[in-house]
Parts: C-alpha cells; structure tokens; sequence
C-alpha cells in the first residue's frame, strides 16, 4: 500500500480495507506473494522504511512433545530474506508453545545466512542474560551453526549504506562469541524426520 492511513504491506484484506477505506487517493495492489508485495512496496518507495516486510504467515500446528527425540526445554531460531541480497529478519520461538521470544528486523541488503548467525547469537545472548544455561538452541542453517563454531561470520556480502546496521551486529555478535561462554547445547534441525523447524517464517 503507497498511500493511506498507514503506509507498507498488508498481511491481509481486511488490514489494507482499514487503512484504505474512505481515505482520498489510496493506492495498493494485491499481489500473489508476499515477496512480490514486498519489491514492489520498495520500488515505489525508495526513501520510505519497510513497515511489515514479511506477513506472519498462519502454520500448521504441529505436535512437538509427540516426538521423542526433539528436546522439550528449547527454542528454534530461523532467519528469513526476500532476495539475495534483499530484506532480511530473524527470531526464536519457543518450540513447544510457538510463543515468539524474539524477533529482529526487516534490514535491508541482507542474507539468509547472516539472519540465521544473527538468530543464533542472539538465542545465545538471550539465554546468558537471563542466566539459563539449560535450554537447548534448535537451528536449521548448517552454515550459521559453523559459523558460530568457529566464531566468524564468513559472508561475503559487500557492506552497502543500506546494510550498515547489519554489519555492525555482526560485529557485535562476533565481538560477544569471542568473549563469552555458554552451556546451551545448539542443535541441528531435522527438518527431513520433524518438518520445518517451529521458527520458519513460511515464506516458502
């Protein structure tokens, strides 16, 4: 939606019929994709921030704590990236509740890759903070979960005045993994025998 009471992309009709309904000169478009939805918001606004980036796409609901081997006091993170570079966001829920614990962004000129790293230092960071050394980290990205190994973001993504702020948590969650140590056991996702793990933005 370019112009009404509330600029950004909608998560549904009813939310755009609010924003639009009686206000002079509305513009807005329907779309097939919220991806679509999103470069088009961009294109046409340049010099505006993204309000909704990414819609909150309804999930099945999917019985965790019927799965043995999934580990019961844990949450999951993912990252999400409309284009490659292009509009990122990360967060951590709760994996048997769904409850959000969590959730960053949309950044601009960002990757897939950078906002699963992010998601794990930040679960991380989280749990430190809050003093529980218990709850196991779920994440589905084997090359965030070796890039927090080893302590290093390897992307090789250019630094742009659009992904400054990117680059500076990076830097951060770098600087943190470097000087901090943890006891929460971090855990590939079996998306293969589980489905998608309980922090997927099903945007898929």
């Amino acid at each position: 939606m370019w112009r009404g009471t509330e600029t950004g992309v909608c998560d549904s009709w009813a939310e755009c019929e609010a924003r639009v309904k009686g206000y002079p000169g509305a513009q807005y478009k329907a779309f097939a994709t919220q991806e679509e939805a999103v470069m088009a918001f961009r294109n046409g606004n340049e010099d505006r921030e993204v309000l909704r980036a990414i819609a909150r796409a309804p999930k099945q609901k999917v019985n965790y704590e019927a799965i043995p081997e999934i580990v019961r006091d844990s949450i999951a993170v993912d990252g999400a990236c409309s284009g490659n570079p292009g509009i990122m966001e990360y967060r951590g829920v709760d994996v048997m509740t769904g409850a959000e614990l969590f959730r960053q962004g949309p950044f601009r000129d960002a990757t897939n890759n950078i906002g699963e790293f992010l998601a794990l230092v930040h679960a991380l960071a989280f749990f430190h903070k809050t003093q529980n050394g218990n709850t196991a980290i779920y994440s589905d990205s084997r090359t965030a979960l070796a890039w927090v190994r080893n302590g290093k973001c390897k992307s090789k993504l250019e630094r742009t005045d659009n992904n400054e702020r990117v680059f500076e948590l990076i830097g951060r969650a770098e600087r943190w993994l470097a000087s901090h140590t943890w006891t929460n056991r971090i855990i590939k996702w079996d998306t293969e025998k589980w489905g998608e793990i309980p922090a997927d933005f099903g945007r898929k």
